[in-house]
């Protein structure tokens, strides 16, 4: 396409499905795309399926639509169709106003629960794009109503785990948001296994061999192109990690694990050392550090595995750091009964070079699940250490934190495969 538009007879528009706009971002820039490309992170397009190309007339005439026309120039672009006038009334699709749609909201006097759900819906739909923390916490709110009228909303259920994942990456996230985006995303499934872009944001953050892709494993790659050029790379807000970037086959390299690892071709199966058996070691009384753990899926089918994710940052108040002087940056020990085999990941995070740090830092584990296992709520208790000091330069402690891994067990689930 790029002769067609840099000859000004081809104007090229793209919509990806990304939960990361920065993602998309960057890609553009690797790539040297000079036509605009627009996030739908909502899926509002209700796209169960890409890529699907669309070709448009000079009078707004769709003359393709799912398919590209075998020669791009011959069927479309030097192509002459009938003029068809559009006068001065053609359509323009207005940003959504937040204020008007709560007023409708609030003034229907009691809609059918399926037209609620839809206007509800709507709501969150317009809030998602507004840019203040409130808006967002609102988005959520709106969304969590439509699924009380309408459980059965997938497109709800979906758009709420994409405001949940947002609002957990943020400033402003609540505890427990990353693992009800994933439940959402499950919720959505479950009302339409057939959905492609529904499941392939529980991919994203789930076992590696349950992944059509590596989703990530092109930003490394990315970054030093975009370098050579001698141009600066597109800064992504969230970086991705772990599950994010491990789907290939076994028997490739290892990948680092320290902050800036980019990429890693498989993980190697974990191994993980009970150190404080007797719980003798002293426990982050302070909270020094928040520990949250992200179960993907989080129903699973007996004989399935999940992906568990455990992030730990740094009090924000307290202002504690990292020690990396001392043995290894983070350790963790999960009880894993005999109906759950370990599987892929890691257990100990490597320390960066500088000595102390306030990096977020995650480990990535893998569980199968026994056949024989019952339905059910699964909660593994587990524990991390870390070495840490209370301020920069200040005392440094060995300590102890306990957690729990959460999980349900339901043969009713949906495969995310």
């Amino acid at each position: 396409m790029q002769p067609f538009v840099k000859s000004g007879e081809l104007v090229v528009l793209g919509v990806v499905q990304e939960q990361h706009p920065n993602r998309a971002k960057l890609y553009k820039q690797w790539r040297q795309i000079d036509w605009p490309i627009l996030v739908d992170s909502l899926n509002l397009l209700d796209l169960a399926v890409v890529p699907v190309p669309v070709t448009i007339d000079e009078s707004g005439i769709v003359r393709h639509a799912g398919r590209m026309p075998s020669s791009l120039a011959t069927e479309f672009v030097r192509k002459t169709y009938d003029t068809v006038k559009i006068g001065k009334n053609f359509n323009r699709a207005e940003r959504a106003d937040p204020q008007k749609l709560r007023q409708q909201v609030s003034e229907s006097g009691g809609p059918t629960r399926l037209a609620g759900a839809a206007a509800y819906r709507d709501l969150g739909d317009a809030y998602f794009f507004q840019p203040t923390s409130e808006s967002l916490d609102r988005c959520i709110e709106a969304y969590q109503q439509a699924i009380k009228l309408d459980p059965r909303d997938g497109r709800a259920h979906f758009r709420l785990g994409a405001a949940l994942r947002k609002r957990s990456e943020s400033t402003h996230r609540r505890p427990g948001d990353a693992q009800a985006a994933v439940a959402q995303w499950g919720e959505a499934l479950a009302t339409n296994p057939n959905q492609y872009i529904w499941r392939r944001r529980i991919q994203q953050y789930g076992p590696r061999l349950d992944k059509p892709y590596n989703f990530y494993a092109w930003v490394e790659q990315a970054r030093n192109e975009i370098k050579a050029r001698g141009d600066k790379p597109v800064q992504l807000a969230v970086e991705p990690t772990g599950s994010e970037l491990i789907a290939a086959p076994r028997g490739g390299r290892r990948g680092r694990s320290g902050p800036e690892s980019s990429s890693a071709d498989h993980a190697s199966l974990v191994q993980m050392r009970n150190s404080d058996p007797q719980g003798k070691i002293v426990r982050d009384s302070k909270n020094m550090v928040t520990i949250e753990t992200v179960v993907t899926p989080a129903r699973v089918q007996p004989g399935q595995r999940v992906r568990v994710r455990a992030t730990f940052r740094l009090n924000e108040k307290s202002r504690p750091y990292w020690n990396n002087e001392a043995g290894d940056g983070v350790t963790i020990w999960v009880d894993v009964p005999g109906v759950f085999t370990l599987g892929e990941g890691e257990s100990k995070y490597s320390n960066p070079g500088k000595a102390e740090t306030r990096e977020t830092r995650v480990l990535e584990f893998e569980l199968t699940v026994s056949a024989k296992l019952p339905a059910g709520e699964v909660e593994l208790s587990a524990y991390a250490l870390y070495y840490i000091c209370e301020n920069k330069g200040g005392k440094c402690l060995y300590l102890r934190q306990d957690f729990n891994v959460k999980f349900v067990v339901d043969p009713q689930a949906p495969k995310i495969q």
